[in-house]
């Protein structure tokens, strides 16, 4: 029996936290007699945990400060405003489709395939989301799509939109240059501490299964491991949701996590 295998640096920053959270709640997990669940492996252990938790504690607070940014609150503002926006104009023209005039539907149902064609925008992550916005409105100006967006009358649409989406880039680019020297220095190298000492307790709980047998430890490893596929499958969603097209910057991503609102 292992744990299996988990890349903590593929995570955004708030699933990375998510993540460890819960191995700290199982690692301090109690029964009704106020005993811990596995104190069998903490006491195995527990020098390396006990480094661990305050290595957790530092990526706690290092994530704090950077979701108190003095920006952070208007980006989350601006962002439901775009969100409101990009689905008000996608339900628009689903109406339209409804249509009583023939050209209205005709122009409607050409729209309806490009909006299709990027899926939920609205529920991308915040980088992704203002990319995404970014090229589909230069697709709606385009020659194919521009009488489109005139028959269907989205215009007024288009341009709210690429003005709460060109605020929302500029606010974004002001928030990590605020914290360019200061938080997201210290969340990225808190963070590789912490997968550090991730990588040494799962080591160090391997090598006692291998000694002692798996008895000792089973519960513990399996519960972690349904932990590890679900946080696997999301990772997995995520890269879904964004395609091939999105592949360098899946990569980049998975390098320097991106911002958190």
């Amino acid at each position: 029996m292992r744990i299996n295998s988990l890349e903590p640096t593929r995570l955004r920053n708030d699933a990375h936290f998510q993540f460890f959270a819960e191995l700290k709640n199982l690692l301090e997990a109690k029964n009704e007699a106020g005993e811990y669940i596995f104190a069998y492996l903490l006491d195995k252990i527990r020098a390396l945990v006990d480094q661990w938790l305050l290595l957790f504690a530092r990526e706690d607070e290092a994530l704090k400060v950077i979701r108190k940014s003095g920006l952070t609150s208007k980006i989350q503002e601006l962002d439901a405003a775009r969100d409101d926006t990009y689905n008000g104009m996608v339900e628009i023209n689903t109406a339209t489709l409804k249509h009583f005039s023939a050209e209205k539907r005709e122009a409607a149902g050409e729209l309806k395939i490009l909006f299709d064609t990027y899926g939920d925008v609205a529920k991308k992550p915040l980088k992704d989301q203002t990319s995404a916005v970014y090229n589909i409105l230069q697709d709606l100006r385009n020659n194919k799509y521009a009488p489109c967006v005139a028959t269907v009358g989205l215009g007024e649409w288009i341009t709210q939109l690429e003005a709460l989406n060109r605020e929302l880039e500029a606010l974004t680019a002001e928030r990590t240059s605020e914290a360019a020297g200061k938080t997201d220095i210290v969340l990225k190298e808190a963070r590789a501490e912490v997968d550090r000492a991730y990588a040494a307790i799962v080591r160090r709980i391997h090598a006692h299964i291998e000694i002692e047998g798996s008895a000792n430890y089973e519960n513990f490893v399996r519960t972690l491991n349904i932990n590890i596929a679900k946080t696997v499958a999301a990772i997995g969603k995520r890269r879904g949701k964004r395609g091939e097209n999105n592949s360098e910057e899946e990569t980049e991503d998975a390098q320097q996590p991106e911002e958190v609102i």
